[in-house]
């Protein structure tokens, strides 16, 4: 019986402070697995780096594009928000002007919407360790 009680106590761990969970969450929408890095989760944020990576130079070598919202077409911005959880590197490709145009010989390659969806679900899983370094610095895991 008192082993019962001991496995569904919650697992107390020590909070970080506000300023560094706030920069723990900057540090991992700017770079994938750098909320990681800050909290000094090495062997993490270098899985969540090298991952997150890959998918992104895999999407754009599978010929697909970076979504930007476009007006009234709901779908455009579901997928830039997905997009633009890559932080850092969408940004730099925003600015360079680079993956967002579509080509009609391109959009007819049989890559082109595994390579979108490579480049959405990089950014899906960035946002997600967001999350994960956030739980982290406040407590809520370990």
């Amino acid at each position: 019986m008192e082993n019962e009680k001991t496995l569904n106590k919650p697992l107390l761990l020590e909070p970080e402070s506000f300023g560094k969970t706030l920069a723990v969450c900057v540090a991992g929408l700017a770079l994938p697995g750098g909320g990681h890095f800050v909290l000094g989760k090495w062997g993490r944020g270098a899985l969540i780096l090298v991952v997150i990576t890959l998918l992104f130079v895999f999407g754009f070598w599978m010929e697909g594009h970076l979504f930007f919202p476009e007006g009234k077409e709901w779908l455009t911005w579901f997928f830039s928000v997905l997009d633009m959880g890559l932080g850092l590197p969408y940004l730099i490709c925003l600015m360079m002007d680079k993956g967002f145009a579509v080509t009609p010989e391109q959009a007819a390659k049989i890559t082109f919407e595994y390579g979108n969806t490579f480049l959405c679900v990089a950014g899906a899983l960035n946002l997600l360790s967001v999350m994960d370094a956030y739980d982290i610095a406040i407590g809520r895991k370990p």
